[in-house]
C-alpha cells in the first residue's frame, strides 16, 4: 500500500512523469500477473478436492460394497474377516480410503488414539538404542502439502540394511510393496494377548524396508527379536529424498478380528497406541487416561537385543525394533560421540542369519 502511494505521488510530479508512469505500468502488470497466477493455484486445488470427494464417494458407494482381499493366504488365518465387514471409520483412522485426506479422517485418528500424550522410552542397562527423530502423532500438513495429516508411528534412522527385528512373538498377517505409498515395502505382525501380556490383541507395523520380496510369508511365525528384514527408506517420495528409517506403529483392539486389501490393513474396531505404550506393563492404556499420568509415569522401561543376540532383559516378551548396546558396554568404546552410537549397531545383512 505504501509503495502504491508512493508512486502515485511521485507521478503527480512532471519531472518524473515519464519514468514513472513506465514503472507502474509494469508495476500493475506484476500485481496483475500475481493475482492470476494465485487465482489459478487456488481454483485448481479446488478442482483438485472435488475430483477427490467424487472419487471417495464413487469408491464407498461402488467398490466397498464388494471389496475383497488380494491376499489369498490371509483368508485361512485366525481372525481374518473380509475387508467389507469393517466399519469405513477404520479404513479412515488407518488413511486408506483412496483419495486425498481430509480434516474428518484427522478427527476420527484423534477419536482413536493418535494425540500426543508424552511418553518416553527409558531401556534396560542404560541402554544406547536410536531413539525417533519425527515422533508419535506430530503434525505432518507441511509435509503433504497443507493436506491435513498427522505421522502415524515413530521414525527411528539407521543406516541402509540394519536390521529390523520383530518387537514380540507373533505371525505374519500383512506384507505390502506399497509402491504408490509413502510406506513402501511393509510388515504387520499379529500378537496375541498371551505373547505380549497386554490385554488386548495388537498388531505392530514396519514400514520403508530396503528389500522386496522379504524373506517372510504371510502366516509364518516369528519369533520376539527375528530378523525381518533390512532398513531402507522405500515408498513414494516428496520433494527431498527420505533418509533411512524405519516408520513403526501399533494397532490395538479387543476384537480378535483383522483383514487387509492392496491398500493395507485394517483391525475390526482399532485404535492406534503409541509404540511406546505397546512396552507399558500395567494400565491404564487408554490415550485420554495416560495423557493425564505424571512425566514420571510415562517413562516406559523397554526390553532389546544387542548385537551379540542376548535379551536384555532375558525373558524380554517385547523389545525394541533395532539392536542396542548395553550402557555399561557404550563406555568401553569412548572415542564413539552417543549421537554415532548407531554405527555400531551396523550389521552386514548377507550374515543376518548368525545373529538371529
Amino acid at each position: 500500500m505504501l509503495r502504491i502511494i508512493s508512486i502515485l505521488f511521485l507521478f503527480l510530479n512532471p519531472s518524473y512523469s515519464h519514468d514513472l508512469s513506465s514503472e507502474y505500468s509494469e508495476f500493475k502488470d506484476q500485481i496483475s500477473y500475481e493475482l492470476m497466477a494465485n487465482n489459478h493455484k487456488k481454483n485448481k486445488k479446488d478442482k483438485g478436492k472435488k475430483k477427490s470427494k467424487k472419487k471417495v464417494k464413487k469408491w464407498i458407494e461402488f467398490k466397498y460394497p464388494v471389496l475383497e482381499t488380494d491376499c489369498l493366504e490371509c483368508k485361512n488365518l485366525e481372525g481374518f474377516v473380509a475387508p467389507n465387514t469393517i466399519d469405513l471409520e477404520i479404513f479412515r483412522m488407518a488413511g486408506i480410503i483412496p483419495g486425498t485426506p481430509t480434516s474428518k479422517d484427522v478427527k476420527i485418528q484423534k477419536k482413536r488414539g493418535m494425540i500426543k500424550i508424552g511418553m518416553k522410552p527409558k531401556f534396560y542397562e542404560n541402554g544406547k538404542c536410536k531413539k525417533c527423530d519425527d515422533c508419535w502423532a506430530i503434525d505432518y500438513t507441511h509435509k503433504r502439502g497443507g493436506t491435513p495429516a498427522l505421522h502415524k508411528g515413530r521414525d527411528l534412522p539407521m543406516p541402509f540394511n540394519t536390521p529390523v527385528l520383530a518387537m514380540a512373538d507373533g505371525k505374519v498377517v500383512g506384507m505390502f510393496k506399497n509402491e504408490m505409498s509413502r510406506k513402501g515395502v511393509e510388515v504387520v505382525l499379529r500378537h496375541t494377548p498371551e505373547q505380549t501380556n497386554l490385554p488386548f490383541f495388537t498388531y505392530t507395523q514396519y514400514t520403508h524396508f530396503n528389500k522386496w520380496p522379504l524373506d517372510l510369508k504371510i502366516g509364518q511365525n516369528v519369533k520376539v527379536g527375528d530378523v525381518l528384514g533390512p532398513n531402507g527408506n522405500s515408498g513414494k517420495m516428496g520433494k527431498k529424498v527420505r533418509r533411512p528409517a524405519l516408520h513403526f506403529a501399533v494397532f490395538k483392539s479387543e476384537s480378535p478380528n483383522w483383514s487387509s486389501f492392496k491398500r493395507g490393513f485394517l483391525v475390526k474396531d482399532g485404535y492406534w497406541m503409541d509404540p511406546v505404550t505397546f512396552f507399558k506393563k500395567t494400565g491404564p492404556y487408554e490415550h485420554t487416561k495416560i495423557k493425564k499420568l505424571n512425566k514420571k509415569e510415562k517413562e516406559i522401561l523397554i526390553g532389546y537385543k544387542t548385537n551379540d543376540g542376548k535379551l536384555i532383559p532375558n525373558n524380554a516378551k517385547k523389545i525394541w525394533p533395532f539392536s542396542c548396546i548395553p550402557g555399561n558396554i557404550a563406555k568401553k568404546h569412548p572415542i564413539l560421540p552417543e549421537s554415532k552410537i548407531n554405527r555400531v549397531a551396523k550389521v552386514n545383512f548377507d550374515i543376518l542369519e548368525n545373529i538371529q
